[in-house]
């Protein structure tokens, strides 16, 4: 089986969709599948990815985040797929690209199944946009207008994968068909418990890892800090990078418990630093998945997390950290403060225990053995693709 995936998500310095195509460029040859990755780049080029084979093509920045491109016009998106004949092709960015790669579908005497990954929820992109726009910018309505775009297209897929129950029920709901869920996964050897250097007096310490954007949702984390601090005298550290990196810097300059730290160089780093903290906190309501949280869970520390979206799934599966309201900075801060009151021997066990459950479905070579049988299936079915 030759399988492409094909994306404009495909950052030039970190990101979920290079972690997963990572993994599946290490996990699917083993379970005989040919992997190939088609991204855009400044320029032309193609290069070992793993197992795999990373194909660049030219293509220009993405409007206001630069560590993205877009695929051109004329970028031979077409050409590469008749070139190289894929079985499936996996895309997981869902505006113009479906256009570019179905028309070259269609031009194959056999057909390639296509299948969509609905990695990014409409509210999330909503919010990363109309937060920039002057006066009302109609947000709900971006987002439902969004919902039913990306419904017209997934309409064509043979198939969308999905990363959480939230978003099966959420795109079951509005109508999309053919939705599996597969989840996403997790490197437990690299993402494990370990030791904590720190002296048992130390002021226990809350993480945040991830992309500084409105999404996430920080100014309600912002919001509800102070309280957290009075009452435990947690520190808190923001680990990651993105437009409201000076906001974040602002609110560390007034606060010496608080510290804004770049993206760590490893995975390695960035699981000692989860592991050696007392509770991570992913404060967004629209995670599809959220790999922050699966990393944080496989480290054996608890999450706080809201009780809407991929990290609600996570948390309540798992068993390990508490839920708070969506969007309620008073419900928040009283999550990590039952959290950091109890001892550290209490949150060590809950932990571990609910990296044992994490486990039992997230690590890569399931998720990737679910997705090969989500390709099989579809290779062995009736094409439903209308192109």
């Amino acid at each position: 089986m030759r399988v492409l995936d094909i994306t404009s998500a495909f950052s030039s310095s970190c990101g979920g969709i290079k972690r997963y195509y990572r993994e599946k460029a290490r996990a699917l040859p083993r379970l005989g599948v040919e992997c190939h990755f088609v991204v855009p780049a400044a320029e032309r080029g193609t290069e070992p990815f793993g197992e795999g084979t990373l194909h660049k093509l030219p293509g220009p920045p993405m409007p206001g985040n630069a560590a993205y491109r877009l695929f051109g016009w004329n970028a031979g998106v077409g050409d590469l797929i008749r070139t190289l004949r894929p079985d499936v092709i996996e895309v997981a960015t869902h505006y113009a690209l479906p256009d570019m790669v179905l028309h070259a579908a269609r031009s194959m005497v056999r057909r390639p199944r296509v299948v969509g990954f609905f990695h990014s929820h409409p509210r999330q992109v909503v919010e990363n946009v109309a937060h920039a726009l002057p006066g009302p910018a109609g947000g709900d309505a971006l987002a439902e207008g969004l919902w039913r775009f990306f419904r017209a297209q997934h309409t064509r897929y043979d198939a969308t994968l999905v990363a959480s129950p939230t978003m099966l029920r959420e795109l079951t709901a509005r109508g999309y068909p053919r939705v599996c869920e597969v989840g996403l996964g997790v490197d437990t050897e690299t993402f494990a418990p370990s030791p904590d250097p720190r002296p048992r007096d130390a002021a226990p310490t809350i993480t945040y890892s991830g992309r500084f954007t409105v999404d996430k949702e920080l100014p309600l984390l912002l919001d509800a800090f102070d309280r957290v601090h009075a009452a435990t005298g947690a520190r808190l550290q923001f680990l990651g990078d993105g437009p409201l990196r000076a906001r974040l810097d602002a609110f560390a300059r007034t606060r010496s418990a608080v510290q804004v730290r770049p993206y760590l160089d490893t995975p390695a780093d960035v699981a000692r630093t989860l592991a050696a903290s007392d509770v991570v906190v992913v404060p967004s309501r629209t995670e599809t998945f959220s790999l922050s949280t699966a990393e944080a869970l496989a480290c054996g520390a608890p999450v706080v997390g809201p009780d809407e979206g991929g990290v609600a799934d996570l948390v309540r599966f798992a068993g390990s950290g508490r839920c708070f309201r969506a969007g309620d900075a008073t419900s928040l801060s009283e999550a990590l403060i039952e959290v950091l009151q109890g001892s550290r021997e209490v949150r060590r066990a809950q932990g571990l225990a609910g990296r044992a459950r994490l486990v039992e479905r997230y690590t890569w070579d399931a998720v990737m053995a679910r997705i090969h049988g989500v390709y099989a299936r579809g290779l062995a079915a009736p094409a439903q693709l209308s192109v």
